[in-house]
């Protein structure tokens, strides 16, 4: 598993990512539409060979705020598995090479926080998996309630 920050050489990766149901996460497309101008905004790619198998934006800017009063955060967001390699362990294995990579690129970062929505029961037992705990506090989403779950980076 490698996770790679997007430029525009793999555009033609992200048209070609295919996410059957977006109830809970932006597509990346979208995602991508919305990111471009932000500075704040590292779209992450991650590759099982040469396979784009799953994809989510590390969010420096001040949304983080609605989940966490730390400065040395990132927001885990839009978090999503091509459907086409779901239930094979990509997500789990991105989520587990994560704290490598922000120590790496982000070396300043004490801690990684998401919110996932209350009705999403897979995607919250992928972040207990990956190590996320449950903060118990909950944040009102786009699309409903979000639990928050927070990573420490060591």
């Amino acid at each position: 598993m490698r996770l790679i920050e997007y430029t525009a050489k793999y555009k033609d990766y992200l048209d070609n990512y295919y996410l059957a149901d977006d109830t809970f996460s932006r597509s990346p497309q979208e995602s991508l539409l919305q990111t471009q101008r932000g500075k704040e905004f590292h779209r992450i790619l991650a590759f099982n060979q040469d396979d784009l198998v799953t994809f989510f934006i590390l969010d420096e800017g001040k949304d983080k705020y609605d989940y966490i009063d730390r400065a040395d955060s990132l927001l885990l967001r839009s978090f999503s598995t091509d459907s086409r390699y779901t239930k094979k362990g990509f997500a789990l294995q991105a989520l587990k090479e994560l704290p490598a990579f922000v120590q790496k690129k982000f070396p300043h970062i004490g801690t990684i926080v998401l919110g996932v929505n209350e009705e999403n029961t897979k995607a919250i037992q992928l972040y207990k998996k990956s190590h996320f705990t449950d903060t118990g506090r909950k944040y009102k989403g786009r699309k409903g309630w979000q639990l928050i779950f927070e990573l420490p980076i060591h």
